[in-house]
């Protein structure tokens, strides 16, 4: 098997197995049944067994459904099946006995609840804000006498943690997503379109080692920190204006989400200001990013800065396989932090109508967190 292909070692996802059905018997469950979406939503199946949807979604129909998601059966005791429709790649597997590669998802997923003997169990279900409703109401009326119950937490909590394989990985993502950002700031001139801002980027990242480039936000003058489609449209730069860069994709399977703002020539007083406070708040954040520390503590560092006429709203999230992975560093979420986390910090700042927003990739450590985004905070 290829090491390249499968990018953890195998008995890191032997633990991860032996690991979740500890806590489905501990929990009095048969098995697991976890669910994965296209690209964004895919953690769930590859956490445990290393494959990733290559395929969107798609309309169901009454022959072909389920196109863009897959489901891996895990048994406490027995063999593992991967319901995959149209195939996966088997180098890229861990774990995986059985599978199951039709067209129509809800069939073949019955069909291995039959033969894994998960038909009148006690199942955990991982996933379910990600499978359409409609997938689980067939298995419930064709299994009536199996309890599904939804149970995220049993992965999530896994999942929040980082191994130290994990973050050599993401190391890995976060170096290729600084230089292509990098490239593409300093190519910023005048009269460009936004859209060739982002098609600089996405290059750079594949020929340095990207594995896929979901999206780059790109945004200029007054159209920064709009949520709009497209993401990077045809609007010419003007020269004095900011350009920020929301830059995401994978590396290895493991994701790389970085903001920075940089100008089609040089920024004035007031623009400086604005990303020197955005830079501020960003740090404040990352500095309370320690083992135990509390989530709303990260959020209420960034009171002082509301002064001024400056605005400054907490945001941030955890990233791994997936780009926006628990916890979340929002108003009204509470919690501790763990050693191993990594987590996009990525707060807000508005001023006299304008936007700005750095976001870095951190670690969570014993005392003082590790930032993994190397690039500066203002790149003019």
């Amino acid at each position: 098997m290829s090491a390249q292909v499968l990018s953890l070692p195998r008995r890191e996802y032997q633990t991860r197995l032996n690991t979740t059905r500890q806590q489905l018997l501990a929990g009095g469950y048969g098995g697991l049944l976890a669910f994965s979406g296209y690209a964004e939503r895919d953690g769930n199946v590859c956490y445990l067994c290393g494959h990733k949807n290559a395929f969107p979604y798609s309309p169901k129909t009454e022959q072909v459904s389920g196109l863009g998601y897959s489901a891996l059966l895990v048994p406490t005791e027995g063999e593992t099946t991967l319901i995959s429709p149209l195939g996966f790649q088997t180098d890229a597997l861990f774990g995986v006995e059985r599978s199951r590669t039709g067209t129509n998802f809800a069939r073949d997923l019955g069909q291995a609840m039959r033969e894994t003997g998960l038909n009148s169990t006690k199942l955990a279900v991982a996933g379910g804000d990600v499978i359409p409703g409609i997938y689980l109401d067939e298995m419930k009326r064709e299994f009536p006498e199996t309890r599904f119950e939804y149970n995220d937490n049993l992965l999530t909590e896994l999942r929040m943690v980082k191994s130290e394989n994990e973050i050599r990985l993401m190391k890995q993502a976060s170096r290729i997503a600084d230089k292509a950002l990098s490239t593409a700031i300093d190519r910023i001139k005048p009269g460009m379109k936004e859209s060739a801002i982002g098609s600089i980027a996405r290059e750079a990242a594949m020929e340095v080692g990207a594995d896929y480039v979901v999206r780059d936000r790109v945004q200029s003058g007054r159209e920064m920190g709009r949520l709009r489609w497209p993401f990077a449209s045809s609007k010419k730069i003007r020269r004095g204006e900011l350009v920020s860069i929301d830059f995401v994709g994978w590396v290895g399977k493991y994701g790389f989400d970085i903001l920075r703002i940089g100008c089609a020539g040089r920024a004035n007083r007031e623009q400086r200001r604005l990303i020197e406070v955005a830079g501020e708040a960003t740090e404040a954040m990352t500095q309370k990013l320690v083992d135990q520390g509390e989530i709303a503590s990260s959020l209420l560092v960034l009171e002082k800065f509301n002064r001024d006429g400056f605005h400054v709203s907490p945001f941030g999230h955890g990233i791994g396989l997936e780009i926006v992975e628990n916890p979340y560093l929002f108003p009204g979420v509470s919690g501790r932090l763990r050693k191993n986390m990594v987590l996009c910090i990525e707060p807000d700042v508005r001023w006299k109508g304008k936007f700005a927003s750095i976001e870095n990739e951190v670690i969570v450590k014993a005392e003082k967190p590790e930032v993994l985004t190397k690039l500066p905070m203002f790149l003019e």
